[in-house]
């Protein structure tokens, strides 16, 4: 069987995963990484599948607009490989990690495994972008974090998205 046939095998197992975590500083619930990897980690290693990071590439890096923590942005290649026939896929993924500590690092390769595997694998977690109350915790989230209004992308008649000012 080809990879991409045991990657199609794994997204039908892995269905829905719930939102197990909760941010209590900023008010949401969230997937939490590990619940993702775990379903996923089981169904590729039934299959004779691995994935790996092959390889990093720093975007940016510095502090947040109030100099409390230090974030970086880095993308992600993400190498699936087949244990049978040695066949590769490679994808990538950006994350972002903002830590008063050393943990922007850590935070951001987190987040970018996590959307990996959630839009490799289109792995639904209830969200949707176009939910007007979605928007509304983001901006709210945003504020707290960085400390200044945040404008939410509209779609005008245009159907075009405008720009996002942070």
């Amino acid at each position: 069987m080809k990879l991409a046939a045991k990657l199609s095998q794994v997204m039908g197992k892995v269905g829905y995963v719930q939102k197990g975590g909760t941010n209590s500083a900023q008010g949401y619930k969230y997937v939490m990484a590990s619940d993702v990897a775990d379903k996923v980690r089981t169904a590729l290693g039934e299959l004779n599948v691995i994935m790996v990071p092959a390889q990093v590439d720093v975007v940016s890096e510095g502090l947040t607009p109030k100099g409390t923590q230090a974030i970086v942005t880095a993308r992600y290649t993400w190498r699936f490989i087949d244990g049978d026939t040695g066949e590769t896929l490679d994808i990538q993924t950006l994350g972002s990690g903002a830590d008063s500590g050393d943990k922007h690092v850590y935070k951001s390769s987190t987040g970018a495994l996590k959307y990996a595997l959630l839009t490799t694998f289109l792995i639904p977690t209830g969200d949707d972008p176009e939910n007007d109350a979605a928007d509304a915790t983001v901006a709210k989230a945003a504020e707290k974090i960085f400390g200044t209004s945040v404008k939410t992308a509209s779609k005008p008649a245009s159907g075009k998205l405008e720009e996002v000012d942070f």
